[in-house]
């Protein structure tokens, strides 16, 4: 649970950055986000997966969590038009977009991340392997990442960017395949707000910094 409440917490503050977070306003962002919606189904999953490895309880018992449940996960999968892994790792206070068609993958993933709509990232590509992501990661609409690679921390992907390649922390990358932009850029504004435009955002910094 206190996961998700981190989950719920980053969510909140991007949508509602003025607002005190309430038992109320915490359970409209459960009934109105399909992001959140997915990252639940993804902390349940997660959990009964490690519970089941373990051993300690009955095996008996997880068929009938199966068969309510199942229907279920398939709803918020199909709501969300996304769809996560079980077998990665994912730290508290991450955030998908509600905007969905979100394929996801990376091995490990930090907290404080932030996910965009219709991007595929982490899905094996000939053999070789899946991404971990770093803490505090902003990642845009229609990316692609694959491969044995790591994204730093403070790292920032703009929307469009096709990424193979490890790229150190609070680095700008964009294009096809994926170009150094920036270095050392703070991505914390685009973190906590999910109205901010990353692109003038971005070329607003890079002209202050010329």
């Amino acid at each position: 649970m206190n996961l998700l409440s981190k989950d719920i917490e980053i969510v909140h503050r991007r949508r509602w950055p003025d607002r005190h977070m309430s038992l109320a306003s915490c359970l409209w962002l459960l009934a109105s986000s399909p992001g959140l919606r997915l990252m639940l189904m993804y902390r349940f999953v997660r959990w009964s997966f490690l519970k089941r490895k373990s051993g300690n309880w009955p095996v008996w018992i997880w068929p009938l969590m199966a068969l309510p449940l199942a229907p279920l996960k398939l709803a918020i999968k199909f709501n969300s038009k996304g769809d996560i892994c079980h077998d990665i790792e994912i730290e508290d206070g991450v955030c998908f977009s509600d905007h969905g068609y979100i394929i996801f993958g990376a091995l490990k993933t930090g907290s404080g991340t932030i996910i965009g709509s219709r991007v595929t990232f982490g899905i094996k590509h000939a053999g070789r392997g899946r991404p971990k992501i770093g803490r505090n990661v902003w990642i845009g609409s229609d990316c692609v990442v694959y491969g044995n690679i790591y994204i730093g921390d403070g790292a920032t992907l703009l929307p469009g960017t096709v990424l193979t390649k490890s790229v150190p922390e609070n680095v700008v990358m964009q294009g096809n395949p994926a170009q150094l932009v920036l270095r050392n850029f703070d991505n914390s504004e685009l973190r906590n707000r999910q109205d901010m435009e990353a692109m003038q955002y971005v070329n607003v910094n890079q002209a202050g910094g010329d």
